[in-house]
């Protein structure tokens, strides 16, 4: 046996009616059902339904005439279900809620071309919700919006966008099994991920949601440029994924998603110069000590160029690690109550700000394992917002429309993620992590190398993006096959490179003739070094790909000669001692 309760929506005005609707399945005879509404463990309605049929659905209608937070339960043949409602005076003006949702898959791509992971396609086409719903949770977003419309704001993660758009284009390989698959544009679930990027493309122009874009891959942005320097690489990896999110999408975002939430202040200027706007960090671990008042969160803020939007950091952890527990369709009905309740108890202290949630778009409903109840929760909460919103007690927003209204600077904003610190990436796991790093900092060091002789190199940018994408490292998903594999291949494309600048040595009219030959594919610019006698001298080269230049000394006695980068004087070839 069975027993269901809701009311139509979560949030009622006073006096107004409340529709109740109990459903009993099961029953083998005529039962008695009694609903109750109660405040403060006080009974103010009850009502008894008799002679009850078997599969019988009820309807009943109360008001309530008090503001305050009710239970609202029906009881019968020894069970009892109740949900909540929350009553309240007609509103000066809706608190405003901004609900952000960060979509995100790595790229699971190997050096060969190949992906070692399907998630991105995999969480868009498999019906991980069954049996509830038949799609994966970046599809079931898609379809939910379009039937409530609410203005949700969207990280669809360019490294996600990547993959799809790659998949509709010319399909993908994807390894696992006893065979590689091929899965190409053809595929009938191709067309699901098609249906996806299309229903978000469609949503964002019509202006039902906001997109924000973020790196090509998932970086820990702030801390790699606080530790490593990666000022030049973290501005290249933005440019590079917000043209894949104006490409795939065909809008133009006004903010920016940070994974992680990873800031450093030398991200401000990076960002305001790619044309992004704001960004959502979180309240707890960003704002922190400029924290005055229980308003404070609420409010934007300048820094610098950029506005910025500090997370109800409980709230969107409730739905993050709470309410997504859900066990069945009624926890789903409470649940999504909760959330709607826990937004408008904020209203004395949200007044002229904004609430705003921010989370994983998909992790909270397949993590540990996919759980349909949780995506039932989120059709819940869209459901419940868009008649809480239809009645005036919530506006979602998005945040491009508050921006301006930010007035109040915050000074210092730490380097830090939502987490408080980089262990989850660098040291919770300190035998595979310390590695994972180790590796790091070596293609960070051939890199620099390389862009000082070559220049910036697009196809190995690309490359040292897939190495340091922060999902490997995070503690729970290490992975050094990926990062192992994409390291050598950097090392490997640095070293060929490198390899290709040769020195040669020859005599003539009583000089040294030394030429330096360049056989790479891209101009070198280097510094030819000589010390003679104690005298050092420095040549600066130019040398067009597949060409050569003579640097011809006068000297005598033992010559050292070394080729050095332009900019730090790194060490490129040599040194090389002759004796004249």
């Amino acid at each position: 046996m069975s027993l269901r309760i809701t009311t139509d929506k979560a949030v009622y005005g006073v006096n107004e009616e409340v529709s109740i609707e109990v459903e009993v399945k099961g029953l083998t005879s005529t039962e008695v059902v009694t609903i109750s509404v109660m405040r403060d463990s006080t009974g103010v309605v009850r009502k008894t339904i008799e002679a009850l049929p078997p599969g019988a659905v009820v309807t009943e209608a109360v008001r309530l005439g008090e503001p305050g937070l009710y239970e609202v339960t029906a009881k019968c043949c020894g069970f009892e279900v109740g949900v909540p409602v929350l009553v309240l005076k007609e509103p000066n003006e809706p608190v405003r809620l901004a609900v952000v949702f960060h979509n995100h898959q790595p790229i699971y791509k190997l050096p060969n071309g190949h992906y070692h992971a399907a998630w991105a396609f995999h969480h868009t086409w498999f019906p991980e919700f069954q049996p509830i719903y038949d799609v994966g949770p970046y599809l079931l977003h898609v379809r939910l919006l379009s039937k409530y419309r609410v203005s949700f704001t969207y990280n669809l993660s360019p490294s996600m966008l990547y993959q799809w758009l790659e998949v509709i284009s010319k399909g993908v390989f994807i390894e696992g099994g006893e065979a590689v698959e091929f899965v190409g544009p053809w595929d009938p679930r191709t067309n699901l991920v098609r249906e996806a990027i299309d229903g978000y493309a469609r949503l964002a122009r019509d202006g039902t949601i906001e997109v924000l874009t973020s790196f090509i891959a998932h970086p820990i942005s702030g801390y790699l440029i606080k530790e490593y320097g990666l000022s030049e690489l973290i501005k290249w990896e933005l440019n590079e994924g917000l043209r894949i999110s104006k490409e795939a999408l065909g809008v133009e975002p006004v903010g920016i998603w940070l994974p992680e939430m990873y800031f450093d202040k030398e991200l401000v200027d990076i960002i305001c110069n790619a044309g992004l706007r704001y960004t959502v960090l979180d309240a707890v671990y960003h704002l922190g000590e400029s924290i005055k008042d229980r308003s404070s969160i609420y409010r934007p803020y300048k820094h610098g160029c950029l506005t910025i939007l500090f997370r109800d950091t409980a709230l969107s952890d409730m739905l993050s690690f709470q309410l997504n527990k859900a066990s069945n369709a009624v926890e789903s009905d409470v649940n999504a109550r909760r959330f709607i309740i826990e937004v408008l108890s904020r209203r004395e202290y949200a007044k002229g700000g904004v609430v705003t949630v921010a989370l994983d778009g998909e992790n909270w409903m397949i993590l540990p394992t996919p759980n349909p109840y949780a995506a039932l929760l989120l059709e819940r909460i869209m459901q419940y917002l868009a008649k809480a919103q239809e009645d005036g007690f919530i506006r979602v927003v998005k945040p491009s429309s508050i921006i301006n209204e930010a007035t109040e600077e915050v000074k210092e904003i730490p380097t830090t993620s939502w987490l408080g610190s980089p262990s989850k990436w660098v040291s919770e796991r300190e035998d595979v992590q310390s590695r994972l790093w180790s590796m790091a900092r070596q293609i960070i060091e051939g890199w620099r190398v390389y862009e000082e002789v070559f220049g910036a190199d697009e196809e190995l940018r690309m490359m040292m993006a897939m190495a340091l994408d922060s999902d490997f490292y995070w503690a729970e998903f290490t992975n050094p096959v990926h990062v192992g594999l994409w390291a050598h291949s950097i090392m490997d494309y640095v070293n060929n490179a490198l390899n290709s600048i040769t020195l040669s040595l020859m005599r003539g009219d009583g000089r040294l003739i030394i030429r330096v030959a360049n056989n790479w594919r891209r101009e070198a610019s280097l510094i030819v070094s000589i010390e003679s006698q104690g005298v050092g001298t420095e040549y600066p080269l130019r040398i067009p790909s597949n060409s050569q230049e003579d640097v011809q000394v006068l000297t005598d006695g033992e010559v050292q000669i070394s080729l050095l980068t332009m900019g730090t004087r790194r060490l490129v070839r040599g040194p090389i001692k002759v004796r004249v």
